[in-house]
Parts: structure tokens; C-alpha cells; sequence
């Protein structure tokens, strides 16, 4: 059986103590005006970033995107075209937003975010390109098709956090238990649903918007179960839904902000 050399895991990195998560980036991004998010523009062929190919010391291979434009990169698409017929390409997203692929913060001008992908171990290094991508400022790069995958993972998930969002102000105003908040969060999970998809790219799509969607809920009871563990005293449940409820609030807004200015 084949292994993966190198996995890329799409949304651990935001499921655990969502308020202590967020990477803070070396330099803080321009906020866009008003004014700047109307003059937005699309790149058609060349977008304002460089992608690139390496590999690390265990020469597992890596791809670096670096953020060229005036305004922070927030989402980028690289589709993987393998070199062996046994294997079918893959499109890789990454939204700071979403924390979907692992990119935790958006990539101010001048940065990169470096990460590895998928790779059989044994096998040739699949051919790499960069095919789409969003920016604060709502400028894009790529195809209406891959740019829709953007934002539809964000409207899924800005809706679950509204769902979120209104379970933890319940939870808030009526003092609820440990077992109670675990019990909103389970019943906050999407219905599992078993459909046959035409595609790849179908299942694919898919399955980054039920990503979406049952975040919110997973990061309620992992933390809930957290503080199980270490201090389930009312005044820490009650400290506890709040943090989350204020980082779900900022997290809504800005998916909302960015859907309203994307072009």
C-alpha cells in the first residue's frame, strides 16, 4: 500500500482552542479602504505573487507563495498535476479566513507562506501552479469557477458561526453547564449526507463546504471538553463561552466584510 511522504491537513489547525490559534503575522496588512476596495481589479493572466517549487531538509516538497500586491494575500488555489497516470490532479486551497490547507493569517505584501503537499512516497513530485487567489483589497486572480470555491466555503462558514454565535449568547443568558454547551455543539454538526458526486472536483467541493460548516461546532466541544479536563466550574464555562463567542463574532465579520468586497 502507498503512503503519503507528506500530508497537508486542512483544518486541525483551527479546531483546537480557536482563541489562542491565530497566527499573528510579522507585519500587520493594510487595512482597505472603502475607496481602495472599489478600485479592486482582477489579474486575468498575472497575478501580483510568485509560486514556487522546493523542498525541505528531509526533501519532502514544499510550495511558497509570496505575496507581491499592496494588500495581504487572504486565499490562494494551487492545482497538482501528478506525473503518473495512476494519480489525478488536485486543486489545494488555502484561506486565512476559513483557516482551510493550514494558512492561519492572511500574507502581508513581501511574505510567503511556505507549505508542503501531498506526495506518494517513491513517486515523482507532482507539477505544481498557482490558479487562483483573493486578496483583502477583494482583488482576484483565476477562474469564476475556483474563485466561487472561495466564497462558498466562506458563506458556509460565516452562516455557521451565526449559528455558533447565537447557542453560545444562549448558553450566556441562561448559564449553562458544561454538558449543556456540548450538547448545542453537537446538534450545530451538519447531517452527514451520502450522495454520489459526477467528479472529483464534485466530492471535492463538497466536502470543503461541510469542512465549513461543522467547524464552528467541533471548536465549542473541543474546548468545552477541554475545560472538562482542567476546571469545569461555572465561572470558567461561563469565561470560556465568551472568549469563543467574541473570536466567532470577529471571525463572521471579516469572512462578511470579505464576501461584500470580493469582485
Amino acid at each position: 500500500m502507498r503512503t503519503l511522504r507528506h500530508l497537508v491537513f486542512p483544518i486541525a489547525a483551527g479546531t483546537l482552542l480557536l482563541f489562542c490559534a491565530a497566527m499573528i503575522p510579522a507585519q500587520s496588512p493594510h487595512e482597505p479602504t472603502d475607496l481602495e476596495r472599489r478600485f479592486a481589479r482582477h489579474f486575468p493572466e498575472k497575478p501580483p505573487a510568485s509560486f514556487e517549487l522546493a523542498e525541505d531538509t528531509d526533501h519532502r516538497p514544499l510550495i511558497i507563495v509570496t505575496n507581491l500586491h499592496q494588500f495581504a494575500l487572504t486565499a490562494y488555489i494551487v492545482r497538482t498535476e501528478p506525473k503518473s497516470a495512476d494519480n489525478s490532479p488536485q486543486m489545494l486551497i488555502y484561506d486565512a479566513l476559513t483557516r482551510m490547507g493550514g494558512l492561519l493569517a492572511p500574507v502581508p505584501k513581501g511574505l510567503s507562506h511556505k507549505i508542503g503537499i501531498p506526495h506518494i512516497v517513491g513517486g515523482l513530485v507532482p507539477d505544481a501552479k498557482l490558479v487562483a487567489a483573493v486578496w483583502e483589497d477583494g482583488s482576484t486572480f483565476g477562474t469564476d469557477e475556483l474563485l466561487t470555491r472561495i466564497s462558498d466555503s466562506r458563506k458556509a462558514m460565516a452562516d455557521s458561526y451565526d449559528r455558533a454565535i447565537a447557542a453560545l449568547q444562549t448558553g450566556l443568558d441562561k448559564n449553562w453547564t458544561v454538558e449543556e454547551y456540548l450538547t448545542a455543539a453537537q446538534q450545530l454538526q451538519p447531517p452527514t449526507t451520502m450522495r454520489m458526486m459526477a467528479t472529483i472536483e464534485e466530492a471535492t467541493a463538497a466536502s470543503e463546504k461541510q469542512i465549513a460548516q461543522v467547524m464552528p461546532g467541533h471548536t465549542i466541544m473541543a474546548n468545552m471538553q477541554h475545560a472538562v479536563q482542567r476546571d469545569r466550574s461555572p465561572a470558567r464555562v461561563a469565561k470560556l463561552a465568551q472568549t469563543l463567542l467574541r473570536n466567532f463574532q470577529q471571525s463572521r465579520d471579516a469572512l462578511r466584510k470579505a464576501l461584500s468586497g470580493t469582485t
